[in-house]
């Protein structure tokens, strides 16, 4: 599933200003949130919009979490072109012993080593309305072409 532009948080921005956010040395993760809450739940992590609770399997067992991979800085060092893009491999979860229910947004967010606390990255839509992947599915979320997000 292509997810939309991924919209990065402001309290993102100002803490990769700040060196709170190490985007080649943290762990990142990207988490499976849906809308019926109006806070994400069950983690440390605190954030100023209202996106969702994890989603979990339908039997409880779990919240959708994995740790991002393959996690690459891309562009030319052309003084004409100083683009740089934030990428990483397509994350895979697997619905195991039930349903994954109610998806709708994917969030990244870094384990925070670089600063001792979990920060908020960024987060897309994956849908305009919740959706569940059937036990023994997967859902591949596609990043863009182009990355997560670009510096210029």
């Amino acid at each position: 599933m292509a997810a939309s532009a991924w919209e990065v948080f402001n309290a993102a921005k100002h803490n990769l200003g700040l060196g709170l956010i190490d985007l080649s040395g943290d762990t990142i993760n990207i988490g499976l949130f849906r809308t019926s809450a109006s806070a994400i739940l069950r983690t440390t992590i605190s954030t100023h919009a209202s996106i969702g609770s994890f989603t979990s399997s339908a039997g409880g067992n779990g919240d959708y979490k994995e740790a991002l991979g393959s996690l690459v800085w891309t562009g030319s060092d052309s003084a004409n072109d100083p683009t740089r893009y934030w990428d990483c491999a397509d994350p895979v979860f697997t619905a195991s012993s039930s349903a994954i229910s109610q998806v709708r947004y994917a969030v990244i967010w870094t384990s925070g080593a670089s600063a001792g606390a979990s920060k908020l990255i960024c987060y897309a839509a994956l849908s305009t309305a919740e959706f569940d992947v059937a036990n023994s599915n997967t859902l591949t979320v596609q990043m863009a072409a182009g990355g997560i997000f670009t510096l210029t």
